[in-house]
């Protein structure tokens, strides 16, 4: 899987909080600054090239519909992330977490419970 850009990222979140739109739809929910529409027409463009999107035509205009779920891009994302910075450990990114106060007692607390409970599985 590539990663997606900066740009690329904003306009797949627009659409996996939409589900699919046109052009059209997709321009109303990208936040400001807005790139311009043909800009953003080509994002989608690459993104069906990478095949994160996929679209059907309808009329004169393009359905965009995401390939892949936003927990799936997540997962592959923080995998990859775990195996470049933290050497394939996630304890090692967890520990990071800790260590800069990110994690708050609760949090750890609830982490902890689901280690147990896939333990006991």
């Amino acid at each position: 899987m590539k990663p997606l850009t900066k740009a690329e990222e904003q306009v797949m979140l627009v659409v996996w909080d939409l589900g699919q739109g046109f052009l059209k739809d997709i321009m109303e929910h990208i936040p400001e600054p807005k790139p311009h529409s043909n800009t953003v027409a080509t994002m989608l463009k690459i993104l069906v090239e990478k095949e994160f999107m996929e679209y059907e035509v309808q009329g004169r205009n393009n359905l965009y519909k995401p390939r892949i779920s936003k927990a799936e891009y997540g997962k592959k994302s923080v995998n990859q992330l775990v195996k470049g910075y933290f050497e394939g450990s996630p304890a090692k990114l967890v520990s990071q977490f800790v260590s800069d106060n990110k994690l708050s007692q609760q949090e750890l607390e609830a982490l902890l419970q689901q280690i147990r409970d896939a333990q006991n599985k």
